[in-house]
């Protein structure tokens, strides 16, 4: 054997390669071809450029690809009454994983069960706005719903559970409103649209650009509540 089918025959070491390289393959191999990867779908895993094997190698391997994954690619999220199914989302395991995501769309079917909107979600979401990478978030609330001024009193001509049912609205609305006007987010989007229920979970039919909304003034003295 001669020494140029030797040079041949010795195997490529992966990591010889400039880190810049390495970061450009890392990125192929986790770019997803979907425009958004629910996290919240309960059909089948949608982590399908998920690089399981390769995470298996080395250590450094390891860390240098698992936070391009969700750098890379653009996630979405939908809220329903019920959401055990990604809640693990939000605990601390998931934390800096949760930490790495650049772009992020959240579909609003219902506000959540109890206090979960503001107590839960909106703690987390302003967490990967400060301490993550967290920069595109685009929201999606259902379609026909209302923007109810009223004054200070909220609903002051409800009663009871209705009126409950009207406050909480108004909680997650105003919350929601404030995540959206941080000014470390780059790219804000809030849309209302008519949502379907399709194989992988729920998507958007259509929707308007309702962003205008944000820009609205005066939340202590015009209390705003969008209806789910």
């Amino acid at each position: 054997m001669d020494s140029q089918e030797q040079k041949l025959s010795k195997p490529f070491h992966f990591l010889d390669l400039a880190p810049e390289l390495r970061h450009k393959i890392y990125t192929i191999l986790t770019s997803s071809s979907q425009p958004h990867i629910d996290l919240s779908s309960t059909y089948k895993s949608p982590h399908t450029h998920f690089p399981h094997a390769l995470l298996l190698t080395c250590t450094q391997i390891y860390h240098e690809l698992r936070p391009l994954y969700f750098a890379t690619n653009a996630f979405s999220v939908t809220i329903l009454r019920r959401n055990e199914t990604w809640s693990h989302l939000l605990t601390p395991p998931f934390l800096d994983n949760r930490r790495q995501i650049r772009r992020l769309r959240l579909l609003i079917v219902r506000w959540g069960t109890k206090d979960f909107f503001c107590r839960s979600l909106i703690p987390a979401l302003e967490d990967c706005i400060l301490n993550g990478r967290l920069r595109e978030l685009e929201v999606v609330v259902r379609d026909k719903m209302e923007v109810v001024v009223r004054d200070q009193s909220v609903g002051g001509h409800y009663l009871g559970t209705q009126r409950n049912d009207i406050r909480k609205e108004y909680e997650s609305w105003r919350n929601l409103k404030r995540v959206l006007r941080d000014p470390y987010l780059e790219k804000v989007t809030l849309k209302e649209g008519q949502f379907a229920l399709v194989r992988n979970g729920w998507d958007v039919e259509s929707g308007n650009d309702v962003s205008y909304l944000l820009e609205k003034p005066g939340d202590e003295q015009d209390e705003n509540s969008i209806q789910v």
